[in-house]
């Protein structure tokens, strides 16, 4: 298949771009990066509306409101979080989305090929290819490129220790120090395409996407328009073995090690012993025993052309 194969090209009859802008993304990188976007738009007469996040899951509200006002491409400014909850009201509705990654970790854009310099991003706003993306659904709760428990979700819990001393990544990062000093192990169930196997784990990840944690490479072969999960179960390692392989999850080089065990499935049933809040796209929410179920196709996405 051709790398714009389920492509098409952008029509230039769209009325017009519906902007929903976190300002507080990136430690207000939304704000100063958009403000040169609207420049842009305006010397090249392209209308436009712009709303702005107050709270957290504001964007969900003003997704809603775009769409009952019939908007018809409506585009994410911020990190992932605001891109997940901009993306859960638009799925399956026919309405065209975009992304201008201007938050802090931006693991989706990674991968979809959103560009990061408001010039660049302003060009697939308007000379793109919309390209229909897969997303994810665990239990009730949307997700647009990864979710899983065990490490990673340790790793945020204890990232909020340190947000309100700290900016930009250095949070996570003391977040990662604490939770490998105090490694958890669960028993973890799986059941997939009539098939049950049982795993002591520290980790489990279900990608549509490939990148958590602000670039951390945690499933590389997971593609977003295959209509596939890619599933990694990080089976139990002692401590050191475990810090010994994390230089090569962050880079994407633990795919074939003996401990990580890997298939590919639409639909999947997760239990653990004990409980487990997921992780969805770097936010938490629901909790094992989960089911996945991956929805394909559900967003037509702007993205680079030939992305």
């Amino acid at each position: 298949m051709s790398p714009c194969a389920g492509m098409r090209e952008v029509r230039r009859l769209m009325d017009r771009l519906y902007f929903i802008v976190n300002p507080i993304s990136g430690s207000g990188r939304g704000r100063r990066d958009f403000a040169r976007v609207e420049a842009l738009l305006r010397a090249r007469g392209v209308a436009y509306e712009a709303a702005y996040t107050e709270h957290p899951r504001h964007a969900i509200a003003l997704a809603q409101a775009a769409l009952a006002a019939g908007e018809r491409c409506i585009v994410a400014v911020g990190g992932d979080g605001t891109v997940n909850e901009v993306a859960s009201v638009l799925v399956n509705t026919g309405v065209t989305m975009g992304v201008l990654p201007f938050g802090t970790g931006n693991d989706l854009a990674r991968v979809a090929g959103f560009p990061g310099d408001p010039d660049s991003a302003v060009e697939v706003l308007l000379a793109g290819y919309t390209r229909p993306m897969d997303a994810g659904m665990a239990n009730d709760r949307f997700f647009l490129n990864v979710s899983g428990f065990g490490f990673d979700v340790d790793v945020l819990l204890n990232t909020e220790r340190y947000k309100e001393r700290f900016n930009g990544m250095l949070p996570y990062l003391l977040g990662i120090v604490r939770t490998l000093s105090h490694l958890k192990r669960m028993q973890v169930a799986v059941t997939h395409d009539g098939k049950s196997e049982t795993f002591t784990s520290v980790l489990v990840v279900v990608g549509n996407g490939q990148y958590i944690g602000g670039g951390m490479h945690a499933v590389p072969p997971a593609d977003l328009y295959d209509g596939l999960f890619d599933v990694l179960v990080i089976r139990n390692l002692c401590l050191l073995r475990f810090i010994s392989l994390l230089p090569r999850f962050i880079k994407g080089k633990h795919m074939g090690h003996p401990i990580v065990h890997h298939f590919r499935t639409a639909e999947l049933q997760i239990a653990s012993e004990p409980a487990c809040i997921l992780n969805l796209d770097g936010e938490l929410g629901s909790s094992t025993p989960v089911t996945f179920r991956l929805l394909p196709g559900a967003i037509p996405m702007l993205v680079p052309q030939g992305g």
